[in-house]
């Protein structure tokens, strides 16, 4: 294996060594952002659909809390109120000149304050349903009197005859019953207990039921709004005692003010359940409180259409942007759910917010959501390799260029030293007849310019690397400077025996301003490697041509050699490279002459360049020298 290939056997090696770490990290990095990218995507989603059930419960939360603050009052149809009491002597009196008033419950006077509720209605302790909407038995007003034409609203009056039909009074209120003591609130509860008590028996992992904590918030919160204990007078409580909780009276006039003492009335949070399809074929829900009157229980509460309930808490999210396309589904009271499937439903409802699934699910959403932070890590660490491997392959390149540097220069210094030391020994020796002595003498002379050429060609390219070298322009003009270029022209091809022929199309009287030494420098280049290749030739010929065009001055250089081939089309221009066919067609020469031309080229503002590798007429190579006709100083 040649220190070539050793060379690029290692570069590879490393490359690929560069390469594991990148692609390796880079691929590690990309599995764990995706994962991260899908647990923010989840997350996210989880917590706007928490946002959108925390909204909606709110909004119905501070429903719940205005209707539980409601006086038990409200939903008796009418009610005595005694005789407005006078202070006279500071002592408070009884105005005797007043008589005792009926008051009619707001909830008959302004209606329902949403347009969802249908009505309102108690369940007395004997089963008797009654609502303040509907004035089925009694009126305590005159017949004259203008409310006597009062009448219920239709939907009222349709979900009254409803709920008496469907739902006798008895049924209800054992339902009511027995939904207050294991309500919704409760179900969860159970259900979180259940589930605390598989985690510590080991079946599943722990989970904290926020759910829970939050219902019991919100069912806390409706706690403080509800009316405190009242301590009701003596008349008022025995006619709403005996209106609310189904004592049958035959008229207004027996509930009468009767000495008794103050009674008690309570009411207890407000608990959803899910009624029935109604006669419009909607489905109802009940809102229920339990009340206490001394030890009489009854129930108070009111009928919600869920048809107008569902667009009033979908509008609550809407604003928000979060789920245009959600809705709204029943959820049993008591049904099994485990805490994912808590997390969609309302906290003080028993509906559930179903929500589209995530776009494209989770995978192509967190693809989304990275693709652009990727796709640039990727494109950095490709061109990290690429860059990697550009160095090193330039690396390479050097490495290999020294090695040819060295052996061209060992090569060609050991020509000249060999004859050097062979001929000095002889001639010091005397072993050299007289006749001959001059030859061994031009001999000696010839190969230390040879040697000359050689150092001196080394040091100008390494002064054009280093940025070393200036410029010397002067004026001339086109027949001076390739009267110049001819004498190296003369020189070069009688020495190899090929002829030479000049061409001037430099119009007469333009003026030249460059560095002639440098433009016949980069021509003796040009043409002695032309030369060179065209000795031997069946004709051998070689074309010089000064021109100019667009305000450039055009030297080319034309042979009849057997040309270039075109796999060293372009290495022909770097330093010591030399054709494939160079060791047989040209002698001499350590590869550096067109690498120094191009240098000297580039330091004029111009280009050298190869235009036919086989000029159609003369066969050969054809070479342009182009530089600016007028360089400024």
């Amino acid at each position: 294996m040649t220190s070539s290939q050793r060379n690029k056997l290692a570069a590879a090696a490393v490359f690929s060594l560069i390469a594991a770490v990148v692609v390796g990290g880079m691929a590690w990095g990309t599995v764990s952002s995706f994962k991260l990218a899908r647990k923010n995507v989840t997350e996210d989603h989880d917590r706007k659909i928490s946002l959108a059930v925390w909204e909606m419960s709110s909004y119905m939360g501070g429903i719940l809390n205005s209707e539980g603050a409601r006086d038990p009052t409200d939903y008796v149809a009418f009610h005595w109120r005694r005789p407005v009491g006078v202070v006279s002597d500071g002592h408070t009196e009884l105005d005797t000149s007043r008589v005792a008033v009926v008051l009619e419950s707001p909830l008959a006077i302004l209606g329902p304050p949403h347009d969802w509720i249908d009505l309102y209605f108690q369940v007395g302790t004997k089963g008797a349903i009654s609502s303040p909407q509907i004035h089925e038995d009694f009126s305590p007003w005159p017949f004259e009197n203008s409310r006597a034409f009062w009448r219920p609203d239709g939907r009222a009056l349709q979900t009254w005859e409803w709920v008496k039909t469907e739902l006798p009074g008895v049924n209800l209120r054992e339902r009511v019953g027995e939904l207050c003591q294991s309500d919704y609130v409760t179900s969860v509860a159970a259900t979180a207990a259940q589930q605390d008590t598989a985690t510590a028996g080991g079946t599943r992992p722990q989970v904290r039921d926020v759910y829970k904590q939050r219902q019991q918030i919100l069912r806390d919160s409706q706690v403080s709004y509800l009316p405190p204990a009242t301590c009701v007078d003596a008349d008022i409580a025995e006619r709403n005692v005996r209106n609310v909780v189904g004592l049958e009276t035959d008229g207004l006039e027996e509930a009468a003010p009767q000495p008794a003492e103050d009674v008690e009335i309570t009411a207890d949070p407000i608990t959803p359940f899910w009624l029935g399809v109604g006669p419009d074929g909607g489905r109802k829900l009940a809102f229920v409180r339990e009340c206490h009157a001394n030890l009489a229980v009854f129930y108070q509460g009111f009928i919600g259409d869920w048809d107008r309930l569902r667009p009033d808490l979908l509008g609550q999210i809407a604003h928000l942007n979060l789920f245009p396309q959600a809705d709204l589904e029943p959820v049993p009271v008591g049904s099994e759910g485990d805490i994912e499937a808590r997390k969609t439903e309302m906290i003080n409802l028993p509906v559930r917010l179903k929500v589209p699934d995530i776009p494209g699910e989770a995978s192509a959403a967190a693809w989304r959501s990275i693709r652009r932070n990727l796709i640039t890590m990727w494109a950095a660490a490709v061109t990290v390799l690429v860059v990697a491997g550009w160095g090193l392959r330039s690396l390479v390149a050097l490495m290999e260029r020294r090695m040819q540097f060295a052996y061209a220069v060992t090569h060609e210094l050991r020509t000249p030293l060999t004859t050097f030391r062979l001929y000095s020994d002889m001639l010091s020796a005397g072993l050299v007849p007289e006749a001959s002595r001059q030859e061994y003498l031009d001999t000696l002379n010839r190969e230390s310019l040879r040697l000359s050429s050689l150092v001196e060609g080394v040091l100008e390219y390494a002064r054009l690397q280093s940025h070393r070298v200036k410029v010397n322009l002067t004026e001339t003009d086109g027949a001076s400077l390739l009267r110049i270029i001819s004498e190296t022209l003369e020189k070069r091809c009688g020495e190899n025996d090929v002829q030479a022929r000049t061409e001037n199309a430099i119009a007469e009287g333009q003026r030249l301003h460059t560095d002639v030494d440098v433009v016949n420098r980069i021509a003796g280049v040009l043409v002695s490697n032309a030369s060179r290749h065209a000795r031997g030739t069946s004709d051998a010929s070689m074309l010089v041509r000064l021109g100019s065009e667009d305000g450039a001055l055009q030297l080319d250089v034309i042979d009849s050699g057997p040309g270039i081939n075109r796999a060293d089309a372009r290495a022909i221009f770097k330093p010591f490279r030399r054709g494939r066919g160079a060791d047989k067609a040209a002698q001499g020469g350590i590869g550096l002459g067109l690498a120094l031309a191009r240098s000297w080229a580039n330091l004029l503002g111009g280009r050298l360049e190869l235009l036919a590798r086989h000029h159609p007429r003369y066969g050969g190579a054809h070479f342009r020298l182009t530089v600016p006709a007028q360089m400024q100083s």
